[in-house]
């Protein structure tokens, strides 16, 4: 702000003497008009005054006015900015608004599967929030807002709506740890949609999922949709697990390579639904 105040003296201190200038040659040409006898002609050094005086007159006229011009231009370029500022600001703010309504609605969204979820679950189910992730790399694990004094103990399922995520793997008064499905850890007992060939569903330590323990003679090919068989009495019957990714026959042994894939984005999951059914090994300690 500093750098242009002396720009702006400067100015006004030319716009002040040229308007002086020009006003003390409008008084002298309307005593000169006055002086002179408006029945006749200019005569001879009259008329050498005018010719000598109105051409001055004339550029200082000019002059004031390219001033005023440019005085009026400025002030309009201010006016300009501050709008565009102004306008900046209100774009900015509708922009942040736009965001959080966005993200209110989406939340509205997974909030509405994950109740509609719960009324279709088995059991009582409760809700929960996703707070952290586990920072071991070892360890596919996930925390939620909700533990022992909300009912929930360990081992217990722990839902999305696109499928089955893992379960409680450790619980405290307000928060639980998730192990999830692609944890080498995680075991469930499961079968194929379509042929009923069972398997156990577990994680491998290089990240993908897999299907372990299923005979070179079964029926199982890429696509076919695996889910819970309930046969572990840890997991309801039923809930979806993922897809077959690839089967590959040409192993030593007597089992086949079947690669899965979880339907639930796990690095994505927000909130999740744990299932309130308590394992069959599971016993109160005080």
């Amino acid at each position: 702000m500093s750098s242009q105040v002396p720009g702006k003296g400067v100015f006004f201190k030319r716009l002040r003497n040229v308007l002086l200038i020009w006003l003390a040659l409008l008084v002298l040409l309307a005593f000169f008009s006055t002086v002179t006898h408006r029945e006749r002609d200019y005569n001879r050094v009259e008329s050498a005054v005018a010719d000598g005086f109105l051409p001055v007159l004339s550029f200082f006229n000019t002059l004031k006015n390219s001033i005023l011009s440019v005085w009026n231009h400025y002030f309009n370029l201010v006016e300009t900015q501050r709008e565009n500022e102004q306008l900046k600001k209100k774009a900015a703010r509708l922009r942040d608004e736009n965001v959080r309504l966005r993200e209110r609605v989406l939340a509205e969204n997974r909030l509405r599967r994950l109740l509609q979820l719960k009324a279709e679950s088995f059991g009582t189910g409760q809700a929960a929030e996703v707070v952290g992730r586990g920072p071991s790399p070892f360890l596919q694990s996930l925390y939620i807002n909700k533990g022992r004094k909300d009912g929930l103990v360990q081992g217990m399922p722990v839902l999305h709506p696109d499928g089955l995520v893992g379960r409680l793997e450790r619980t405290a008064d307000h928060h639980s740890q998730v192990l999830l499905l692609n944890d080498p850890g995680f075991a469930v007992d499961c079968l194929t949609q379509r042929s009923r060939v069972r398997g156990i569903w577990t994680g491998h330590p290089e990240g993908y999922c897999q299907l372990k323990y299923v005979s070179r003679n079964e029926d199982i090919q890429a696509g076919d949709i695996i889910v819970t068989s309930g046969l572990d009495r840890l997991f309801p019957k039923g809930l979806y697990l993922g897809r077959v990714k690839r089967v590959v026959s040409q192993i030593k042994g007597n089992f086949l390579f079947v690669e899965v894939t979880p339907e639930a984005n796990l690095g994505e999951i927000e909130e999740v639904l744990v299932i309130q059914k308590k394992p069959t090994w599971f016993s109160e300690e005080e």
